[in-house]
């Protein structure tokens, strides 16, 4: 995992640099990357014999791009959020900071919130209430309520 000296400008803070890890280190652990690979595979598959019968390759790309690959994508960066958030509070970081971060980071992107249909990540304004607003948080912080007291965190992915 590389951090860039340019994320370090916008969130100098150990709580976002510790969301922004604990975000990346989640893809390892729901193992991602795996993940992507299957799914892309049959949809490679899927694509090829769609193709034998209908040849317009750009469409079903276009198609498969829109309403599979991205969706898949999105709902995987919302899951690395979850995680994410319970590594950072397991390490002694408050969760609290991270729905703020991804708000930040959306607005920096620049991207209209109507084009994030387009996006391979949620809005920042989704991604802040769905951690705001689930049990998730809640459950970071006893979390780490446990940790910054010393107690003993286990099993809690």
């Amino acid at each position: 995992i590389v951090v860039f000296t340019g994320l370090l400008k916008h969130f100098p803070s150990d709580e976002d640099i510790a969301t922004v890890l604990g975000h990346e280190v989640a893809h390892v652990v729901a193992r991602h990357t795996a993940e992507q690979l299957t799914r892309s595979l049959g949809l490679a598959l899927v694509e090829l014999i769609i193709l034998m019968f209908f040849y317009a390759p750009d469409l079903i790309y276009t198609l498969s791009n829109l309403l599979l690959k991205l969706p898949f994508s999105r709902r995987m960066e919302l899951e690395a959020d979850h995680i994410g958030l319970l590594l950072m509070a397991a390490a002694g970081y408050d969760p609290r900071v991270a729905p703020s971060l991804y708000e930040q980071l959306w607005k920096l992107s620049g991207v209209p919130e109507i084009f994030q249909y387009l996006a391979t990540h949620p809005s920042g304004k989704k991604r802040g209430e769905k951690l705001r607003n689930t049990a998730t948080m809640e459950k970071a912080l006893r979390i780490y309520r446990q940790s910054v007291a010393g107690g003993a965190i286990e099993g809690f992915l």
